[in-house]
C-alpha cells in the first residue's frame, strides 16, 4: 500500500513527519561523496520523492544543488531535519530547526551519553529542548531512518545501498548493524517496509515504534534487535497487543557480563537481567532467537510462509547425512518426523525409483530430477499427516539447483492449504533465486540445521498465538487492607534500607493468600515446643527463628521429622544455639512425601517484580532449574514457566511416580504474583521449599521469608 506525501497521514507517537515526510533537510550535508554526510545526501537526492535541502554554510552547492548556511534559510516548510554535525553544534542546531518548525528530527551525530558524563548532561539538555517543542526525535548516535514507500522513497541512512521493499518493519539499537542490514535483507530475499536506528533512545523507543507498526498496512512482520528495554512494562503490553496480529522477532544482546560492558560502552544503556528478558519477551509474544543468522532466518519464514499448524514436518532430501542432521535439529527442537502411513508410502512408492526411502524422511537417493522431487513434494504438501515440509538438495552437478527450486517453489504457490515450506540448497553461493517471484517465496537455507531451528522457534510461536488469553485473580478487598497493615506495619520499624519481616508475620501473610501451610507455631522455649508436639501427635520441623540467618539448613537451624519429648528439647537446643540472636524457633507439622520446588521473587529497578518458580530444596543454585515471570503473572504465564522446566516431566509422573497437583501449583504462583501486587514493597520472597503434592492433593509452603522495603 504506497501512501501519497501529498496526503496527510496520521500515525502513532507523531512519527508521520519522520517516515512520512513532504520535505528533508539534512544539517551537516557533506561534500565529499565518501563521507558519512555525503552518502546521506546522496542517498537522499537519489531516493527520496520530496525536496531535499542540504544545510552546509562553508559551500554554496554540492553536486551542482544549492545549499543553505542554516535551516533558517530553507524557504519552505521542512517536515524532517537529518543532523549530522559535530556534537558541541548539534543544541543549536535542533534550536534553530525548533525556530523553523521543523517536524521531525533524526540525530546521527554521536559523542552523547555513550560518551561520558558530559555527553549525558548534554542528551538531556538535547531531550528537554525536543519535548518542549512538542516534536519527536530519533538518535543521536544513530544510523538513521528509510521508508521504501514508492510514494515517499526516503533512505534518510548513509548505507552503500538501498534496502529492498518488503513487509519487515525493522528497529536496531546498533547503527553498526544497520549498515549491514541492506546487504542481510538481500541475501535472505526479504524486503523492509520501514526501518529505524535509534541509537541511544532519548526520545523515540523501541514501544513507539511498535505502537507505528501495529497501525502500519505496510509491515506484517517485525523485527527488533535490542541492547536495552526503555520501559519493559509498556513494552510487554504494547508487543502483547501486536504479536497477536504481527509476528515480532527479537534479538536481545548483552547476555553475558562481558556483552553488558560491551553494551553500556556503546549506548550507556545498563543490560537488564537475562531471565528478565527472556520472560519479557514470552509473556509478550515476542520470538526470542540467539544469533543474527537465526534473526533473518526466523523473519524470512514469517514474512513468506504461514505459521504450521503443528508440530509434524516431512523431509523431501536426495541426501540422507542432511536429512538426519535436519531431523535431529528438528527433535532438538520439540518438532516430530512422523513416519508416514502406509497409504502415503505406497503412494510416494508408485512416482519413485526402487531404491528411494519413503518413511519418512522421503530420500531420493542422489537423485537430480526436477520431477521425482516435484511429484514427491505435492503428495507432502497434500497430505494431512504433516504440519510443514522442508526440502533439502545436494547438487550432485552443475546447473541442477535452480530446477529443483524452480519446481519446489511452482508446486508451493500452487497449494492453497496453509503448510509451512521451507529448502535448503547446500552450496556455497546463495540460494537460488528460482525459490520466489513477485508473488511468493519459499524461505531458503544453506544449512539443515539453521532451517529445522528457524520451524521450531515459528511453531512455537505460532501455538503460542493460539493459545487463550489468560486470567489474572483478583483477591477480596479484606485481604488486601490485611496484607496492606502487616507489610506497613513492617515498614514503620524497618528504616530506609528495609528489613525482613518477623516469622509470624510472614505466616499471616500467606495465610492471608490461602497458601497452605503446615499446623505452626513459635516456641520461645523447648517445653513450648514439646506441647506444640504433643499437641498434634505427629512428627515435626524445629527451625531456628533469627534476622540474621537466612539459610538456616547451612547452619545447622533445621531439624527435620523430629518424633518424641526429648528429641524434640534436643533439637530446639540445637537450633537456638545455631545463632546468636535467635529468638525461639518455628515449630511445624513435618510434611512427607511430594516434590519440592521453589517459589522467589524480587523487585527489579527496571523490570518490577520478577517471579522465579523451579526445582527446590538445598539444590536450588546447584540446579539452576529455574523459570522467570514478570508481575503480574496470568494462569498462562505460570503454566508456560512450570512447562519450560527440566523437571517439569517429574511434576507430572516421570516413570511410575506420581503425578504432582500441578494446577495447585499454578495458583501458587498467582497468588504470589498477587500479593507483589497488593505489596509492591516487597523486595525480596523466597518460599523453600512449596511441596507439590500428589495430584489433587494441593501444594504446602514449608518455609518461607520475606523483605520489605520503601520504593
Amino acid at each position: 500500500m504506497s501512501v501519497s506525501i501529498t496526503e496527510e497521514r496520521v500515525v502513532a507517537g507523531g512519527l508521520e513527519p519522520i517516515f512520512c515526510p513532504r520535505s528533508v533537510a539534512l544539517i551537516g550535508a557533506g561534500r565529499d561523496p565518501t563521507s558519512m554526510s555525503g552518502r546521506l545526501f546522496r542517498n537522499l537526492l537519489a531516493n527520496f520523492h520530496g525536496p531535499v535541502y542540504p544545510v552546509n554554510p562553508r559551500t554554496d552547492q554540492i553536486d551542482s544543488v544549492r545549499t543553505f548556511p542554516s535551516v533558517l534559510d530553507v524557504p519552505g516548510r521542512i517536515d524532517l531535519a537529518i543532523v549530522a554535525v559535530p556534537v558541541a553544534g548539534t543544541l543549536a542546531a535542533v534550536r534553530d530547526c525548533i525556530e523553523k518548525g521543523v517536524r521531525g528530527l533524526v540525530v546521527i551525530t554521536a559523542g552523547f551519553s555513550e560518551a561520558g558524563e558530559a555527553g549525558q548532561r548534554l542528551e538531556r539538555q538535547l531531550l528537554e529542548t525536543v519535548r518542549a517543542a512538542g516534536i519527536r526525535m530519533i538518535g543521536p548516535n544513530c544510523f538513521g531512518v528509510f521508508n521504501t514507500d514508492p510514494a515517499v522513497g526516503l533512505e534518510g541512512t548513509f548505507a552503500a545501498s538501498a534496502a529492498p521493499r518488503g513487509n519487515v518493519g525493522i528497529c536496531t539499537q546498533s547503527g553498526a548493524l544497520g549498515v549491514v542490514i541492506p546487504d542481510y535483507l538481500r541475501h535472505w530475499c526479504l524486503g523492509a517496509s520501514t526501518f529505524a536506528s535509534v541509537g541511544n533512545k532519548a526520545d523515540v523507543n523501541e514501544n513507539d515504534l511498535l505502537e507505528y507498526w501495529r497501525d502500519d498496512p505496510a509491515t506484517g512482520v517485525i523485527l527488533l534487535y535490542l541492547e536495552s528495554f526503555h520501559e519493559p512494562q509498556e513494552f510487554r503490553r504494547l508487543a502483547g497487543e501486536v504479536s497477536q496480529h504481527k509476528p515480532i522477532v527479537a534479538l536481545k544482546a548483552a547476555r553475558s557480563s562481558a556483552g553488558t560492558r560491551a553494551a553500556s560502552s556503546h549506548t550507556a544503556a545498563l543490560a537488564a537481567p537475562d531471565r528478565a528478558a527472556d520472560a519479557l519477551f514470552r509473556q509478550s509474544g515476542v520470538l526470542r532467537v540467539e544469533s543474527l543468522q537465526e534473526l533473518f532466518g526466523v523473519t524470512a519464514l514469517l514474512a513468506n510462509q504461514p505459521l504450521p499448524r503443528g508440530r509434524s514436518v516431512a523431509i523431501l532430501t536426495n541426501a540422507g547425512g542432511p536429512a538426519i542432521l535436519c531431523a535431529d535439529a528438528l527433535a532438538s527442537g520439540g518438532l516430530l518426523i512422523p513416519e508416514f502411513t502406509l497409504e502415503l508410502q505406497t503412494e510416494l512408492r508408485r512416482r519413485l525409483r526402487p531404491e528411494a526411502s519413503v518413511r519418512n524422511p522421503v530420500d531420493l537417493i542422489g537423485s537430480i530430477d526436477a520431477g521425482e522431487f516435484r511429484q514427491c513434494l505435492e503428495l507432502l504438501m497434500d497430505s494431512d499427516e504433516v504440519d510443514a515440509v522442508i526440502t533439502i538438495y545436494v547438487p550432485r552437478e552443475a546447473g541442477t539447483s535452480a530446477n529443483i527450486a524452480r519446481a519446489v517453489h511452482e508446486v508451493t504457490a500452487r497449494r492453497k492449504s496453509a503448510k509451512t515450506s521451507l529448502a535448503v540448497f547446500m552450496q556455497s553461493d546463495s540460494v537460488p533465486a528460482e525459490l520466489g517471484d513477485a508473488s511468493s517465496r519459499i524461505p531458503g537455507f544453506e544449512y539443515p540445521e539453521a532451517a529445522a531451528a528457524a520451524l521450531a522457534r515459528v511453531a512455537v510461536y505460532a501455538e503460542r498465538r493460539r493459545r487463550p488469553a489468560g486470567r489474572i485473580p483478583e483477591f477480596p478487598e479484606n485481604r488486601v487492607d490485611a496484607c496492606r497493615e502487616i507489610v506497613e506495619r513492617a515498614l514503620a520499624w524497618a528504616g530506609p534500607s528495609g528489613g525482613w519481616l518477623p516469622t509470624p508475620d510472614v505466616q499471616r501473610l500467606l495465610e492471608l493468600l490461602d497458601l497452605p501451610l503446615p499446623r505452626w507455631k513459635v516456641a520461645a522455649s523447648a517445653d513450648e515446643a514439646v506441647a506444640a508436639a504433643r499437641e498434634w501427635q505427629t512428627p515435626v520441623v524445629i527451625k531456628v527463628i533469627s534476622s540474621t540467618v537466612l539459610h538456616k539448613t547451612d547452619v545447622g537451624g533445621v531439624v527435620a521429622n523430629v518424633v518424641g519429648d526429648q528429641a524434640v528439647r534436643n533439637a530446639f537446643g540445637q537450633v537456638t544455639s545455631a545463632a546468636a540472636d535467635a529468638n525461639g524457633a518455628l515449630v511445624q507439622e513435618f510434611i512427607s512425601g511430594g516434590c519440592e520446588t521453589f517459589i522467589g521473587a524480587s523487585r527489579n529497578r527496571q523490570f518490577g517484580h520478577i517471579l522465579a518458580f523451579g526445582c527446590g530444596g538445598t539444590s536450588v543454585e546447584l540446579l539452576d532449574d529455574i523459570a522467570c515471570g514478570l508481575c503480574p503473572l496470568t494462569d498462562v504465564d505460570a503454566d508456560e514457566m512450570i512447562q519450560n522446566l527440566r523437571m517439569s516431566p517429574v511434576l507430572e509422573g516421570y516413570r511410575g511416580q506420581p503425578a504432582a497437583d500441578v494446577p495447585a501449583l499454578i495458583e501458587a504462583l498467582l497468588r504470589i504474583s498477587a500479593l507483589l501486587t497488593i505489596a509492591p514493597e516487597i523486595t525480596e520472597l523466597d518460599l523453600n521449599p512449596v511441596k507439590a503434592l500428589r495430584a489433587g492433593s494441593g501444594v504446602c509452603v514449608l518455609d518461607a521469608r520475606i523483605r520489605v522495603a520503601h520504593r
